[in-house]
């Protein structure tokens, strides 16, 4: 059973406020159509084959709409699952779940996909997946998820803003000391480009204490 958000102003919210990973997830669907993880001869054939897949579904979205092309990225997931298509597909179903408001459905897929995707691909699924827990109001939850999401990005600039996200969602769950561990650590590096922000988050935070 999925749970409706669509009537819920806080959630639509907090879908805006946590779009950049899914914006992540776009651009990494834009280089990974180019073959980046395309390796052996048998991994390219499987990659080829769930590409073609994965165009389908695009073609079913353009003749029959979400629905239709959710039928097709269902596919994809289950015969191309590790592939970079079947994470594209992943990662667009689960994108296309939160829009509708079913985030109990998004997560269900990003979840399943995430521990399979291809290494480069994995920050930005991790970082939908703590989109997800946080449209259902498990703040801790996202903030655990952000921080794995960091963990696995390769840009340092991406690593920094996934922590930020984690230490706000760490401040909604009610623990400003995991919160405070974040931005001490930001604040402290003058090359970060959250540096700024997280001093004036760290104020507010003594500023309460």
């Amino acid at each position: 059973m999925t749970t409706d958000f669509s009537d819920s102003p806080s959630a639509a919210e907090t879908f805006q406020r946590y779009q950049r990973p899914i914006v992540i997830g776009a651009v990494v669907l834009a280089a990974a159509g180019g073959g980046l993880w395309m390796a052996k001869r048998s991994g390219e054939i499987k990659e080829q084959r769930a590409q073609e897949a994965f165009s389908l579904a695009e073609a079913a979205y353009s003749s029959g709409g979400i629905p239709a092309a959710q039928v097709e990225l269902q596919k994809v997931l289950t015969r191309y699952a590790g592939t970079s298509a079947g994470s594209q597909a992943a990662l667009l179903s689960t994108q296309w779940y939160y829009e509708a408001g079913q985030a109990d459905s998004g997560l269900a897929v990003v979840s399943a996909a995430v521990a399979k995707a291809p290494a480069a691909m994995r920050a930005g699924m991790l970082g939908l997946q703590a989109t997800g827990k946080a449209l259902k109001g498990d703040h801790s939850g996202a903030a655990k998820d952000f921080e794995a999401a960091a963990a696995a990005s390769q840009l340092p600039t991406d690593r920094d803003a996934y922590r930020m996200d984690a230490a706000r969602s760490y401040m909604t769950a009610g623990d400003a000391a995991a919160a405070e561990r974040i931005y001490t650590e930001i604040s402290s590096r003058e090359d970060s480009d959250f540096a700024g922000e997280a001093r004036l988050r760290l104020g507010e935070i003594k500023s309460k204490a």
